[in-house]
């Protein structure tokens, strides 16, 4: 399976995510390439050398699959599959497959299916439209093409609908245990997908049911709370809350609106970063900007570079020079060190708020 990205997605780096990306949605790369895209074709994306180039790479390896680490259009992936006969992927189909196969509970699924759902909607337009040249339908009549993407639209529009319609009920009764615990300050871990923030979580309350943690890419995708010891007899709720990606799709973001809730419903916001990652201050950008997009901008916020048993030095610590925290420090979730000073800086930051155990 090639995998083809442009340089403005840094080129290696960005190929490198993908083929983590891929291994994640069950697909085995063979091939990449990284394709100069200087202007997009409007029939297949990259120019008809490129892609005759790219197919040609796919002969050589009897690849099945074609996956694009941009966003293409309906029209781009019709007419690529036709000339490939590959299927073909963009980046935001293959996080949508890793998701469906992590999503377990129902409400994962559920936010999942609507997803897929919405992305399948914004995919129709151009899907069908073949079907009208090929049997030369005129501008008088309803095309086999339209006839086709009316029949898709309302079956999409119905699972929309069926899945809005139950995430709500699920979304009512998680607002109901949010207000529940109001009067206790409330802690979000937010970060890259595979950053920590889950052994983060086990470290902080080692005392409670421990949560999955694995190195692998969206691990979490339901939020798990946990009450946490924060020194002289406090503790607050910290939240373990769904990886964040490079170019998220959007019907992600909307999907999972409800369990993004419980950031925008913090008292503060944990920003974990793999210290140890080359790539550590692009996803810290990338973490920031999906706050920003969930308008979670407000919550107060402090960084926690994890894997610092990983680490060379003090200099990983730029990683946010550019950022407003109200503090940021080393530490390593798995092996313990510096958790002592996360507490007392998140005791310190909530203190008006931290909660006493009940005598």
């Amino acid at each position: 399976m090639p995998l083809v990205t442009a340089p403005k997605s840094a080129g290696a780096t960005a190929l490198a995510e993908l083929e983590l990306l891929c291994g994640s949605a069950g697909l085995q790369p063979v091939a990449s390439r990284v394709v100069r895209v200087r202007g997009i074709n409007p029939a297949t994306y990259i120019n008809a050398g490129q892609l005759d180039d790219l197919l040609t790479l796919a002969d050589q390896h009897h690849a099945r699959v074609l996956v694009f680490d941009h966003e293409l259009s309906p029209v781009h992936m019709r007419n690529i599959a036709h000339r490939s006969h590959c299927e073909v992927y963009d980046r935001h189909a293959v996080i949508l497959e890793i998701f469906r196969r992590r999503a377990t509970s129902k409400a994962a699924k559920l936010q999942v299916e609507l997803a897929r759902a919405r992305y399948a909607q914004s995919h129709l337009v151009g899907m069908w439209q073949h079907l009208d040249r090929q049997n030369g339908s005129s501008n008088l009549a309803r095309g086999e093409g339209e006839r086709q993407i009316e029949l898709d639209r309302r079956q999409l529009a119905a699972r929309v609908k069926r899945a809005r319609r139950a995430l709500q009920r699920l979304g009512d009764h998680r607002a109901r245990s949010r207000n529940a615990r109001a009067a206790m300050a409330k802690v979000a871990l937010v970060g890259y997908t595979n950053a920590g923030k889950s052994t983060l979580l086990n470290a902080l309350a080692h005392n409670g049911k421990p949560v999955l943690a694995r190195d692998t890419l969206f691990a979490t995708l339901d939020p798990a709370t946990r009450r946490v010891w924060l020194g002289e007899r406090r503790y607050a709720l910290v939240t373990d809350t769904i990886g964040f990606v490079d170019r998220l799709p959007p019907e992600l973001v909307d999907a999972f609106d409800a369990t993004l809730e419980e950031i925008r419903d913090a008292d503060l916001v944990v920003v974990v970063v793999d210290g140890a990652d080359p790539r550590a201050a692009q996803q810290l950008r990338t973490v920031l900007e999906v706050l920003d997009r969930i308008d979670a901008s407000c919550v107060p916020r402090m960084l926690a570079l994890n894997k610092s048993d990983r680490l060379s030095g003090t200099a990983d610590m730029r990683v946010g020079a550019n950022e407003h925290f109200l503090g940021e420090l080393s530490i390593s979730a798995r092996y313990g060190s510096g958790l002592v000073t996360l507490r007392s800086h998140i005791a310190r930051t909530i203190a008006a708020k931290i909660a006493a155990p009940v005598e």
